[in-house]
């Protein structure tokens, strides 16, 4: 038997699921900025994309992918912060 209720233990696991997600958020908005703002020969290695080294072009598409990515992964984690809320 556990001592955590089955309530706390699902609230609990309702900020964590939230903080993750802001954490998954974090890393794609930084991926965003990074594809929106770098041109190909520049761009880190460890992200997709460096291969078109020889056109300078933005990764626009990928950018803005990352960043609608960030926003709705920060819509999901608010909803699950205040879904934790409202059960407390």
């Amino acid at each position: 038997m556990s001592s955590v209720s089955a309530s706390g233990g699902r609230r609990s696991g309702t900020v964590l699921l939230a903080v993750i997600l802001a954490i998954i958020a974090v890393l794609f908005a930084i991926a965003g900025v990074i594809y929106l703002t770098k041109t190909a020969a520049t761009i880190p290695s460890f992200l997709p994309g460096k291969e078109l080294t020889k056109t300078k072009s933005y990764h626009t598409i990928r950018g803005i992918g990352s960043i609608v990515v960030a926003v709705a992964l920060f819509v999901v984690a608010g909803i699950a912060a205040a879904r934790s809320k409202v059960r407390a």
